[in-house]
């Protein structure tokens, strides 16, 4: 959708070269639409992206640039940085700027959104996404609520993301600091213009244990390999589900496991990163809903207090 309204407006014309800071995923989805389309592409991740989806990036004819991980977000050798940097020395450069790039929200409120309203006949109640770029969460919970202004929209994000402080805390941009974590394609450093804040209704607190594990339950009880950012928001969508009485939740599960083969699904990454932990008591998760959206009553706190024998169940039936 991005590229193909900036061919439409005439910021993006033949010839020209493609570059997107990326995580992995949209970098991919980039790469294999300029192949389609004959563009050249430069694709900036950071070494905290698995080697399958590097490897991906890679096989359609573009050039991957790895950047480090763990700098921070105004650091010439971020990799949202090195794009905004080979864009103004290049002016043959069309610069993707997922982060904020109005086009990307667009896209979910064009699509993702009436695909649900459509799927779920209407009866949607909360939806629940994780933010990166802010693109999914924003654009969705923009058409989501333009049908229907009840509907809540639920952010998911791990710890050590700065969205958390942002949204709950209310800390400044400029005073927030971003922690380090292993989830890859959701959480951020710093915040996305993308990111409409307006549109969230709560929060759920995850982490990296939380959602591999999660896909490794998912995997081995229902032979569906998700990524942990998909983990990350089926998790967050059960510990929602434990704080309201009723209602129809809907999240997506937007990271296929097999791009990280060499990472959630290999014991020996698990362990050296110390990952290999079960699910905490579904109540031990942080759940924030902003003032005057929806208070817990008194009969959905004691739902809250499963056990992890309940919690597997509720994730197996999820």
């Amino acid at each position: 959708y991005i590229l193909t309204m900036a061919i439409e407006t005439g910021e993006l014309k033949p010839g020209m070269t493609v570059v997107a800071a990326t995580s992995g995923n949209t970098g991919a989805a980039i790469a294999m639409a300029c192949a389609i389309r004959g563009y050249p592409y430069i694709v900036i991740t950071n070494k905290k992206t698995s080697k399958e989806k590097v490897d991906a990036m890679r096989a359609y004819g573009g050039e991957v640039i790895v950047a480090p991980s763990g700098v921070p977000a105004d650091h010439p050798d971020h990799y949202q940085n090195i794009e905004a940097t080979l864009c103004a020395q290049n002016p043959n450069y069309y610069g993707v700027n997922q982060y904020d790039n109005p086009y990307n929200a667009d896209a979910y409120e064009k699509t993702l959104g009436p695909e649900i309203w459509s799927q779920t006949k209407g009866k949607v109640t909360h939806f629940v996404a994780g933010g990166s770029t802010g693109g999914t969460i924003t654009g969705t919970g923009r058409y989501l609520k333009s049908v229907d202004p009840t509907i809540k929209i639920v952010l998911a994000d791990p710890k050590g993301s700065v969205l958390w402080d942002f949204f709950v805390n209310d800390i400044p941009e400029e005073d927030l600091v971003a922690k380090s974590w292993e989830v890859e394609g959701v959480g951020k450093d710093s915040i996305p213009g993308v990111l409409d804040t307006d549109v969230i209704d709560g929060a759920v607190r995850g982490d990296d244990s939380s959602s591999f594990r999660t896909v490794r339950m998912v995997g081995e009880s229902a032979g569906i390999l998700l990524g942990g950012s998909s983990g990350l928001n089926l998790h967050a969508a059960r510990v929602l589900s434990s704080h309201i009485k009723e209602g129809v939740i809907v999240t997506v599960l937007c990271d296929s496991g097999v791009k990280y083969l060499s990472k959630i699904f290999n014991d020996e990454w698990l362990n050296e990163k110390n990952l290999d932990k079960p699910l905490k008591e579904v109540s031990e998760y942080e759940m924030f809903w902003k003032d005057g959206h929806h208070v817990a009553t008194e009969e959905e706190e004691d739902d809250s207090l499963w056990t992890r024998e309940s919690e597997e169940k509720e994730l197996r039936f999820l």
